[in-house]
């Protein structure tokens, strides 16, 4: 049983999604905005999120990093009718485990919050190993247990996708951010992955926790802490 909230202002639409969710033996609840999300998630028990961009009092782009931050172990789901391409990619490099549009038939909706519970569901949240990985957001800089090493920006940019998403980051998210009309872009990914792996080796004594699973992309094997 996975237990979801559904962030949804259209309240016949939430009602109906949550009826055929609950018949699958899940537990379900609705917020029809951010503040009533927010007093959800504060009060615990809730694995994934089905989240609406288009909320009355904030806009789900703005809630997303900002609930990745708080609540990390939560998987999120956008379900939204905003389909544009530009809309997706945003939504996944905000930190959205899986981006998904309206009209979707409810069995769809529902293999993709089993598949997003079977990662995120069996997961203790655990806090992150003092000393460890921290990625230092205002200096642009990695450190690992006292030693430090300077990152360009799209090093920086790079870890930072990957530290805010608890699921693999695409390749064409990862060549989108930089430069995705490019035709060189994918190769240019590889080499800043090389690089970067050479430089955490060098500067850092340790080899870059970095995972690379073809057809999924990129994603951290240890935690990173953001200061």
């Amino acid at each position: 049983m996975t237990k979801i909230l559904i962030v949804e202002d259209n309240l016949d639409y939430a009602e109906d999604m949550a009826e055929f969710l609950v018949e699958l033996e899940h537990e379900v609840h609705i917020a029809s905005s951010a503040g009533d999300m927010w007093a959800a998630l504060s009060h615990g028990n809730v694995d994934v999120v089905v989240l609406d961009l288009g909320l009355p009092d904030e806009d789900g782009f703005n809630v997303i990093p900002r609930m990745r931050q708080l609540y990390p172990q939560i998987g999120v789901l956008v379900l939204t009718g905003r389909v544009a391409f530009d809309s997706r990619i945003l939504g996944l490099r905000l930190g959205a485990d899986h981006y998904l549009t309206k009209p979707i038939k409810f069995p769809e909706l529902a293999a993709h919050i089993e598949a997003l519970d079977r990662r995120v569901g069996p997961q203790e949240s655990a806090a992150p190993e003092p000393g460890k990985w921290t990625l230092k957001v205002s200096a642009r800089q990695l450190e690992l247990m006292g030693s430090v090493i300077a990152l360009t920006e799209k090093e920086f940019n790079f870890l930072h996708l990957l530290t805010i998403n608890t699921r693999p980051v695409p390749r064409d998210v990862i060549v989108a951010g930089m430069g995705g009309d490019d035709p060189d872009a994918g190769r240019r990914v590889d080499m800043l992955v090389y690089r970067l792996r050479k430089k955490a080796k060098t500067g850092l004594g340790q080899d870059l926790p970095l995972r690379s699973a073809y057809g999924e992309g990129y994603s951290l094997s240890a935690s990173f802490n953001l200061s």
